[in-house]
């Protein structure tokens, strides 16, 4: 064939959206996924209520028409290795950002205590698209505190309430004025009777049994604005409180998963392990271009998008140079 072989690791809104570009151009196109399924957070991070699965699924399917090779359960590094990768023409890693990250207290390793990704994946998808070990719902039990205040924390507050919770707390360590997420997403959870407790933030995790029972938190205040412009939140002496928790579910932030790429890769990353790349999307690895989350951070969908957008044409020209390298000249 004349066209090159193109790898892409992840199948979120910038992996699906290189591999068509690759399609569409004449390259063949091989998406490596961890999960069981294809749609990366499309599928993985956007709860059923706000996002129908089934446009997913069809843009997927339109791929698979268009020849694009989907290979899931697949992890670079354990499954794949990065000779495998090498042998592409070129590589696009667009893995995202589905590390969650952890408040670091006592009592974190409870049982019933799990990070937003997990919660919600459990919550919200049927058992065929998840690994074996993640097919249970989560425990709600009647009491589930939610760390966190971004969209992802609204989602997790909202999917405790469709899983029978009677008492669901989101705990945020601002006030309501500095709150991340949008305003509609706090009214639906205010309505769907979720209690929010601003100007608070756990202490430690307390547990019985090996599982936990309850949150003792802390009241806080603001002082001055800290480097991100928000006020800097600290600790009220004596103020400590506990609220029950049958669950607790830890939505404060998500970070690029250090062992999706492994030691083998040579891709350089920065000091939050995201990879560093140029305008065009070229890691430090010839053939090796990035983007996404994995680059930018937890972002927006469009966001994913325009980075793999921006990194097309910089591997269009690479595979070029590659089909041409191995492609005798006439005469």
């Amino acid at each position: 064939a004349s066209g090159g072989r193109v790898a892409v690791v992840g199948s979120g809104p910038a992996g699906l959206a290189v591999a068509e570009q690759m399609r569409r151009a004449g390259h063949d196109a091989t998406v490596f996924e961890v999960w069981p399924s294809a749609g990366g957070v499309l599928r993985y991070g956007i709860p059923n209520f706000k996002s129908a699965k089934s446009i997913v699924d069809e843009k997927i399917e339109s791929l698979r028409e268009a020849g694009v090779e989907f290979r899931t359960g697949v992890q670079v590094g354990r499954d794949v290795s990065w000779d495998a990768l090498r042998a592409f023409d070129a590589v696009f890693l667009a893995h995202g950002a589905g590390a969650g990250r952890r408040l670091r207290l006592p009592g974190e390793e409870l049982t019933h205590v799990s990070s937003a990704t997990d919660f919600l994946v459990r919550a919200n998808l049927p058992p065929e698209d998840l690994p074996a070990g993640q097919r249970e719902k989560p425990v709600v039990g009647k009491h589930v505190v939610v760390v966190g205040g971004g969209d992802t924390s609204m989602d997790c507050v909202r999917s405790a309430v469709r899983l029978g919770a009677e008492h669901v707390t989101l705990l945020y360590r601002r006030s309501e004025n500095e709150m991340a997420g949008r305003v509609e997403e706090r009214r639906h959870a205010r309505e769907e009777g979720v209690h929010f407790e601003y100007l608070t933030t756990p202490v430690r995790l307390l547990g019985r049994d090996g599982a936990v029972r309850a949150v003792e938190c802390v009241r806080m205040e603001l002082g001055e604005p800290d480097e991100s412009g928000r006020r800097r939140p600290s600790p009220i002496e004596g103020s400590n409180f506990v609220i029950d928790a049958d669950a607790v579910v830890v939505a404060v932030g998500y970070s690029v998963d250090p062992e999706l790429l492994g030691p083998e890769s040579g891709v350089v990353v920065d000091d939050w392990g995201q990879i560093v790349v140029d305008p065009a999307g070229r890691t430090s690895q010839p053939g090796v271009f990035a983007g996404g989350d994995n680059v930018n951070g937890a972002d927006l969908v469009v966001t994913a998008l325009a980075s793999a957008h921006q990194a097309v044409p910089a591997m269009l020209d690479y595979v070029a140079e590659r089909i041409a390298e191995r492609t005798p000249a006439a005469g």
